[in-house]
């Protein structure tokens, strides 16, 4: 139920609009004074307050002032004279959220008020995003206590507060992007953009106008102005992923920019300044690159301002365990499930495996294992064929003939689909391209419950 505190001198005032607002579902607090006002809030925390401007101790100004200590979020309407709409005006200055002159109707204060409560809705609503995506991005969600992490993660703790160019080096899944984005959202710039934009997904055509923009007319088709990702990200951070796969054409137009601080719209006269943040990434090895003639020197040496190169999980196998725990809790949330752990044979595997995706495999894994798991816990016949097959040769799963491989993979698939459409026979035939009798015939071949 929304919250509403009126304040105001004039008893017939409070009750009438008391009575106006309780009939339509609020609850509301009334103060006869503007501390009394400020001692009703510190209690019945409201969403709105309606206050006198002028009140016989303190005035509604000093009053708004003193709940915004404690109440920042607070919407303040302000009811005033017609004589004293300056002060109002005044008011909102200082942080009111609208006014209202006697007198006034009650449904044109009902609709200020229905105003007041949807701002008040939107910007709660954005902090609880802002926090998600804060603890999304976390510092702590950088999971590893190994050697190689720990000095990754005292690299980033030594750079994220600073608004320097930071280049990220890295195979392919061991987390550039998320690195990238903890630096930005835990830096100088936390409150601007962060723009992501994969090099390697752009046409070799398209380049220019995905990075700089263009005006109306500036070719066939360009029916409006478009901005680029530089203008984008002015006052943030432009993530440039896969930067060694950019074209050769486009390197020294980004070079420029990056000398210059400003862009050319294509189509454009002028150029436009630019305040942007860059961190880069690479899967490649940027040096080799540069001695191969596919990457321009200056280019690199301008972007390798801080450098930091990410381990592959093969060369950190003692994060498993850690990553595994993160990966079991995050799946339960979005899946519905209750594993609770994984058991030492799987464990082991996993240690074994060498994950040439890294630890975006490993995520992925550890997704289809929870699904697969029949119980609350990951055991090793849940884990993918390739990973069982590490240690093939000294157990049962290495001696099986083709059958019996294409039947546990033919269960396992079965599994698959069943958990995903909740159990629904039907709906997992249908996925599964048999009829229901037939899935049934199977389920029960199989011995799944």
């Amino acid at each position: 139920m929304n919250r509403i505190l009126i304040a105001d001198d004039e008893e017939k005032i409070r009750r009438v609009v008391v009575a106006f607002l309780q009939d339509r579902g609020y609850d509301v607090k009334e103060a006869d004074c503007g501390r009394t006002a400020v001692r009703a809030a510190e209690d019945f925390w409201p969403q709105v307050v309606l206050m006198d401007l002028a009140m016989p101790d303190i005035n509604g100004i000093e009053a708004m002032s003193q709940i915004h200590r404690f109440l920042p979020g607070c919407k303040v309407i302000f009811i005033t004279a017609y004589g004293s709409i300056e002060s109002a005006v005044e008011a909102m200055r200082k942080g009111a959220f609208d006014y209202i002159t006697k007198p006034f109707r009650n449904d044109d204060l009902l609709l200020r008020i229905q105003k007041a409560l949807k701002v008040a809705e939107l910007e709660d609503r954005v902090e609880r995003l802002e926090d998600q995506l804060a603890d999304r991005y976390s510092f702590s969600n950088i999971i590893g206590d190994s050697a190689p992490m720990k000095q990754v993660l005292e690299l980033v703790r030594r750079v994220m507060g600073k608004d320097t160019t930071v280049f990220i080096i890295g195979e392919t899944g061991t987390g550039k992007e998320l690195v990238a984005r903890s630096i930005h959202h835990h830096g100088p710039r936390k409150n601007g953009r962060f723009v992501a934009i994969n090099c390697a997904a752009i046409p070799e055509s398209l380049v220019e106008d995905e990075l700089f923009g263009h005006e109306k007319g500036a070719y066939t088709g360009a029916s409006s102005r478009r901005t680029g990702r530089f203008e984008e990200a002015d006052g943030g951070t432009l993530f440039l992923d896969e930067i060694c796969k950019l074209s050769p054409q486009a390197q020294p137009k980004l070079l420029r920019v990056l000398q210059e601080r400003e862009i050319t719209r294509i189509g454009g006269s002028g150029t436009l300044p630019v305040d942007v943040r860059i961190i880069c990434a690479t899967s490649r090895d940027p040096l080799e690159e540069v001695k191969a003639g596919k990457f321009m020197e200056e280019l690199y040496y301008r972007l390798n301002v801080f450098p930091i190169r990410l381990p592959p999980l093969r060369d950190r196998k003692e994060d498993i365990p850690a990553l595994v725990d993160y990966f079991i809790p995050r799946f339960n949330r979005t899946l519905g499930t209750s594993v609770v752990g994984i058991a030492q044979e799987a464990m082991e595997l996993l240690k074994s495996y060498n994950w040439p995706g890294n630890v975006r495999e490993l995520e992925n894994t550890i997704h289809n294992s929870v699904l697969m798991a029949e119980e609350d816990v990951i055991k090793a016949e849940h884990l993918p064929l390739r990973i069982q097959g590490v240690r093939e040769s000294g157990g049962k799963r290495g001696q099986m003939n083709l059958a019996e491989m294409l039947s546990d993979v033919e269960r396992r698939t079965i599994l698959r689909v069943l958990a995903e459409e909740g159990g629904n026979r039907t709906r997992a035939a249908r996925r599964l391209g048999i009829s229901r009798q037939t899935l049934i015939t199977k389920i029960q071949a199989y011995g799944i419950k």
